[in-house]
């Protein structure tokens, strides 16, 4: 199983994985990124985390072994 890990020490708050993948992620308060599903158990999710972890401007978002 795999989740999904967001480093806040790199952020940018760009927006681009909860505009492009609101099902996996969302925006707090103050638009940092909210992490909606933590464990990654469906093949569609893993794949929209994938891809928002490639789109991420900083790098700030991965994907590890749970």
């Amino acid at each position: 199983m795999k989740r999904i890990v967001v480093d806040r020490v790199i952020c940018l708050k760009a927006g681009q994985c909860y505009y492009l993948q609101p099902s996996v992620f969302k925006a707090d308060s103050q638009g940092w990124p909210e992490i909606i599903i933590e464990q990654l158990e469906e093949e569609d999710d893993l794949e929209a985390a994938e891809d928002a972890a490639e789109i991420c401007p900083s790098g700030a978002i991965t994907i590890e072994d749970a």
